[in-house]
């Protein structure tokens, strides 16, 4: 099995302790960075054959500081072009364009964590788990026949001064994780 592995920045995982038979891909910050990287890296792969992942730091203020989580449920939380759509966070048409999306909610299992991506800080987190990049190589994902999982690091309470601070040191619990993943 290949794995692939999405990351923002290196500074979250630097690629010199990443298993060398594990492709990470650096995506850049948001949420079109990341559809961009995944799209162009994902594009023609088997998806029986390839472990799409993503690593990353995000905020919380209802989780512990510097705890990791696994995500498999998405969503994205700044899109708002009501009154086309019931409510924000959900993107008009993607029942047309994307049947397999399957709602505002991306579901790939019920277990962990759901991560909500949008493209600011927020000082006081709505959500439970957030970040700049998941929903979008989720959305990527679900389109081209992917399994994705996602590992987050709470890094902040929606501050980017603590973001600063802390975002890198989830890099060992994560990397524990990818050992036990190869086997």
């Amino acid at each position: 099995m290949k794995i692939k592995l999405f990351v923002a920045l290196p500074s979250e995982f630097p690629k010199e302790i990443c298993p060398p038979d594990i492709d990470i891909i650096y995506t850049g910050i948001g949420k079109v960075n990341a559809a961009i990287a995944a799209t162009r890296e994902l594009y023609g792969l088997d998806p029986q054959t390839t472990l799409v992942l993503n690593y990353g730091s995000a905020g919380s203020a209802d989780l512990p500081l510097h705890s990791l989580w696994h995500c498999r449920r998405f969503r994205q939380a700044d899109i708002d072009v009501r009154p086309l759509v019931p409510k924000k966070g959900c993107t008009p048409l993607d029942e047309v364009f994307y049947p397999q999306i399957g709602g505002d909610i991306i579901v790939f299992s019920d277990e962990g964590q759901i991560c909500t991506t949008q493209d600011t800080f927020q000082q006081q987190p709505v959500y439970e788990v957030n970040d700049m990049e998941a929903y979008s190589l989720a959305k990527v994902c679900r389109i081209f026949g992917f399994d994705f999982h996602a590992y987050k690091f709470i890094s902040d309470s929606g501050d980017a001064h603590d973001w600063k601070d802390n975002h890198h040191l989830g890099i060992e619990g994560f990397r524990e994780i990818l050992i036990a993943i190869r086997g």
